[in-house]
């Protein structure tokens, strides 16, 4: 254990299962509580951790336990309010809260300014910058494997920006050095009324993002794919040569935790080729270093942490103003003035007619109803 122990407490026991296991497998924490209103998922989650505090209600969790340590694993339309309520009546040391960070802007700057104002540490679920290569793919970028990175583009086949261009577009953030975007210009598409975890979702996107430097990072979301891209690979394009970085392996049982070897591979411009592969590096051990950092942040042991929320919130700016660009037919200028959600905006303004009607959710199917986001459901 650190110096001082720990009291940690998980709501949400979906994705919040790898949270809880992070915390066993963590001597800088204890795990001490779980919530979830489907007590079905929380039995199992609370029984697999020998855990004995259980709730189906957050803030009489928080009420009773007075955590030190709050990971929100919760669907995304639930992020802000769950912690700018932890924040500000509970104010524990720290805050791990899953992707995607909120439902707009305004919601994503709240959270942070509420941490901030009660010197709560905020950062979001993007476990992906733990995994060594990730990790690795980043210190070749800033150690000039490829010179001067001119160029980085991502693709996903599926999923929705908020849940899977959201992975693309922080790992190349962070490979970069986690720059400041300077502007964004790109559009969507939404034939259908479709929903992703209880959130309305796209069909397709494209963004271009503009940084300080004249580089551009170029985000594809279920556009068609083709011979030059796979699923969450990332290639980095400098002047000296090109870094291909593999994030998924073979094609897996859905719920299984990817085992696979990982690659990078750089093609140089003398055309040598320099190929690296990694073994035993899953998901789980990333969110176990994640957790374990993150502890050992709020505790005061590290002085900062990958996933710290001023960083990660740049993630979010740039999908919202993809959404923005699609709503004002232009380019969008950094910091974005737009509070709300364009997405949100676009429907509710008919903006975004719906040609094929007739709800649906690719991840919960039809047996959770979506939230009431101030605009209906058709």
């Amino acid at each position: 254990m650190t110096a001082e122990t720990l009291r940690a407490v998980v709501v949400g026991c979906g994705v919040g299962r790898n949270h809880a296991d992070a915390y066993v497998h963590s001597d800088a924490a204890e795990l001490v509580a779980l919530c979830d209103i489907d007590e079905v998922a929380l039995n199992r989650v609370a029984d697999a951790n020998d855990v004995e505090a259980r709730y189906t209600d957050f803030e009489t969790m928080l009420r009773e336990q007075q955590p030190d340590l709050i990971n929100i694993a919760t669907a995304q339309p639930l992020h802000a309010e769950m912690t700018i309520l932890a924040a500000t009546q509970y104010t524990p040391k720290g805050i791990l809260c899953e992707k995607g960070m909120a439902n707009n802007m305004g919601e994503a700057r709240s959270m942070i300014a509420a941490c901030d104002r009660n010197g709560v540490k905020l950062a979001i679920g993007h476990e992906s910058r733990y995994l060594t290569q990730i990790q690795e793919a980043r210190e070749l970028i800033t150690g000039g494997a490829i010179g001067t990175v001119r160029l980085a583009h991502g693709w996903y086949e599926q999923g929705g920006m908020l849940n899977q261009m959201c992975h693309g577009c922080d790992r190349a953030l962070f490979i970069l050095g986690d720059p400041a975007p300077q502007w964004v210009m790109g559009n969507i598409q939404r034939n259908s009324d479709r929903w992703e975890r209880s959130w309305p979702c796209e069909e397709m996107a494209i963004g271009i993002v503009g940084f300080a430097d004249g580089s551009r990072l170029i985000l594809e979301g279920e556009t068609p794919g083709g011979a030059q891209v796979e699923q969450h690979r990332l290639t980095f394009v400098g002047d000296e040569g090109t870094l291909y970085v593999r994030t998924e392996g073979e094609v897996r049982p859905p719920g299984t935790v990817p085992e696979d070897p990982i690659g990078l591979r750089i093609q140089r411009g003398d055309g040598s080729v320099e190929e690296i592969e990694f073994h035993n590096d899953p998901y789980l051990d990333a969110r176990h270093r994640e957790i374990d950092a993150f502890a050992r942040w709020a505790g005061g042991e590290l002085d900062g942490h990958y996933q710290d929320a001023h960083f990660c919130v740049q993630t979010q700016e740039i999908l919202m103003a993809i959404y923005e660009s699609a709503r004002t037919h232009g380019l969008v200028q950094l910091p974005m003035k737009t509070q709300s959600s364009p997405l949100i905006e676009m429907i509710n303004s008919g903006a975004l007619p719906v040609s094929n009607p007739g709800w649906h959710d690719i991840r919960h199917g039809t047996k959770i109803a979506p939230v009431d986001y101030g605009g209906g459901n058709s």
